[in-house]
């Protein structure tokens, strides 16, 4: 299936909550192009619609560091609907995830 675009500003006040490393099945960091994979956690609060927390997929050579519920950009976010085994979710991967507001949101 395709990667489908998504508009960030849709998604409303997208605030950080964690970062960990992808491992695959036998605990090695998961690479995409040689660069290691991070999962992002990120609070996304529509002004008209119900907060949600997606978790997308992040090729970056640093670890995504930054305070707890700072704004955040997500760069180039894009969508994937899967189906695997009767089960069905969406894979959220971006460029990159920054924060907004200046050097204070860094840990």
């Amino acid at each position: 299936m395709n990667r489908i675009p998504v508009d960030c500003a849709a998604l409303g006040d997208m605030r950080f909550l964690s970062a960990e490393a992808r491992m695959d099945q036998d605990g090695k960091p998961v690479l995409r192009d040689g660069v290691p994979v991070q999962r992002v956690s990120v609070l996304a609060r529509p002004a008209d619609g119900r907060q949600e927390v997606i978790e997308i997929n992040v090729a970056r050579v640093e670890p995504v560091r930054m305070a707890d519920l700072a704004r955040v950009r997500v760069v180039d976010l894009t969508a994937r609907p899967w189906v695997i085994d009767g089960r069905d979710g969406i894979s959220w991967n971006a460029d990159d995830v920054t924060p907004l507001g200046g050097p204070q949101n860094d840990k």
